[in-house]
C-alpha cells in the first residue's frame, strides 16, 4: 500500500504573538479604562471655586424640622437642626434672604422629607444624599444670581424616630 501523501501542516503562529495579543491588549485596555476617566475630570471644576473655599465661613442656623416619614401603618418622623456653612461675606445677605425665603423652603423640606422612608434616609449615604438635595435647593432659592452661596448644609440633629 501506498503511503498516503503528507500534507504539509499550515505553519503555526509564533507564541510570541499569541502571548503578546493575550496579555498585551488586555492590559492596553484596562490602562485606558483607568486613564479616560482621570483625563476627562482633570479640566472640571466644581460648583464652589478655590477663591470661595479660602474665604472665611460663618455658620447660619436654618432651624429645625420635625416631619413624618412615609412609612404606611407606622407612625415614624424625622427631626432635623439644620446649619448652613456660608462665606462671612454674604453672612447679612444670606440672614434677610433666610428671613424672607425661609418660609418657603421650611414648606419644601417639609414636603421633601415626608416621601422619604426611613431606608431612603438611613445610614451615612442616606444622610449624604438628603443634604446635597437641601444644599442644591437653598442654593436655588437664595442665589439669585446663579452662583452657590451656601457651601454646605450640616446636621446638627438628625433623628429618627
Amino acid at each position: 500500500m501506498a503511503d498516503p501523501q503528507q500534507t504539509p501542516e499550515p505553519p503555526k503562529q509564533s507564541s510570541l504573538l499569541s502571548m503578546v495579543l493575550y496579555l498585551f491588549v488586555p492590559l492596553l485596555a484596562a490602562g485606558a479604562g483607568a486613564a479616560v476617566p482621570m483625563l476627562l475630570t482633570k479640566g472640571e471644576s466644581t460648583s464652589v471655586s478655590e477663591e470661595e473655599l479660602s474665604q472665611e465661613t460663618v455658620v447660619i442656623s436654618f432651624g429645625e424640622v420635625v416631619a413624618n416619614l412615609s412609612e404606611g401603618r407606622m407612625n415614624r418622623y424625622l427631626r432635623l437642626r439644620i446649619s448652613l456653612l456660608v462665606s462671612k461675606d454674604h453672612q447679612k445677605e444670606l440672614e434677610e434672604q433666610l428671613l424672607v425665603d425661609g418660609p418657603l423652603l421650611k414648606n419644601w423640606l417639609l414636603s421633601h422629607v415626608s416621601d422619604k422612608a426611613v431606608e431612603d434616609i438611613r445610614g451615612k449615604s442616606g444622610q449624604n444624599m438628603l443634604r446635597r438635595e437641601i444644599l442644591d435647593r437653598v442654593n436655588h432659592t437664595l442665589s439669585k444670581d446663579g452662583r452657590d452661596r451656601v457651601f454646605d448644609v450640616l446636621f446638627e440633629e438628625f433623628n429618627v424616630q
